[in-house]
């Protein structure tokens, strides 16, 4: 299976085997750990060879398959080839190159990229299976109530008001709603059920956004069930501590220490060792004997018999 081809310019984060700094921490819940100033890990699950890859002069990075009729791309700047780009991360799929987009999903600066990823490698699979190349999956309404068991099942709190769902997280920092008045503004995005929103806060009453995900009318459902799954993921993420917004701070931890080493163990003393050890203590004591009978102290001596002088002569 060949290697996906990440740009170079974009610095690697969350990667297996990636170097970890003592700076490094973890962050809990992981839509809190922002995007690192990267995009690498979005495009990592990419595997199959269908895949083509091309970046810009500015630091724009796409990828596509052979027909152009999915393309992911990562814009941090003005991009010509998309300059009706609106945030960070684009994926769109359409029918031909020229065509306009048939459904979208946008993801905003702060936007971690293994969340993107967990999007990225649905639509490998889609790519593997052949599932992508054919209209009812540019055109179908698969299952949405996935999205909405995926989120249950991680006790998120939702509500139904008519058509419009709702679900939060249980510490109520993100929010995934199915507004379909938003239909109306953004009809060009083509036929479908409505316009799903993440939005993620740093603290329940802050007064803007950290980011903002959008999957737009048509969007198949198990891409955006693969978006829930990853943003109810309770595993935190690392990073390093200066790449984490400073809002979210209060959500870091360190890595854990390494295990402590065995001790080593003791050197078994050789002859010439014990030599020098007594040498080294000078000349052994005297011992005094002591009777077998006796456990504790010597008997107390008995007195020699007084020896009496004769008579003088």
């Amino acid at each position: 299976m060949p290697e996906p081809r990440p740009d170079p310019g974009l610095r690697r984060t969350q990667r297996a085997g990636r170097d970890r700094s003592d700076d490094d921490v973890l962050v809990a819940p992981g839509y809190l750990a922002g995007s690192a100033y990267c995009g690498t890990d979005a495009f990592v699950p990419l595997t199959h060879h269908y895949w083509h890859d091309m970046s810009d002069e500015m630091g724009n990075f796409y990828v596509t398959t052979m027909g152009s009729q999915l393309r992911i791309a990562y814009v941090p700047e003005t991009s010509e080839l998309m300059p009706d780009a609106t945030a960070l991360w684009q994926i769109r799929c359409r029918t031909d190159l020229h065509a306009p987009p048939t459904w979208t999903a946008a993801f905003t600066d702060e936007t971690p990229p293994e969340i993107v990823a967990a999007v990225t490698a649905a639509l490998d699979a889609d790519v593997t299976a052949g599932r992508w190349d054919d209209e009812p999956y540019r055109e179908r309404d698969d299952h949405p109530e996935t999205v909405w068991e995926v989120l249950h099942a991680a006790r998120w709190h939702i509500t139904v008001d008519g058509w419009h769902i709702t679900a939060t997280s249980p510490d109520r920092l993100a929010r995934l709603e199915y507004p379909p008045s938003l239909l109306i503004r953004r009809a060009h995005s083509g036929p479908g059920r409505g316009v799903a929103r993440e939005d993620i806060l740093a603290t329940p009453d802050a007064r803007r956004t950290l980011w903002e995900a959008d999957f737009h009318s048509a969007t198949p459902a198990h891409l955006v069930a693969a978006f829930a799954t990853a943003l109810a993921d309770p595993a935190p993420i690392s990073r390093e501590r200066a790449c984490v917004p400073r809002e979210c701070h209060a959500h870091l931890r360190p890595l854990k220490p390494d295990a402590p080493t065995a001790p080593r163990p003791a050197a078994v003393p050789t002859p010439r060792d014990l030599a020098r050890t007594r040498a080294a203590r000078g000349p052994a004591l005297a011992t005094v004997s002591v009777p077998r009978w006796s456990t504790t102290t010597r008997p107390p001596a008995i007195a020699a018999p007084a020896v009496k002088p004769g008579p003088r002569r």
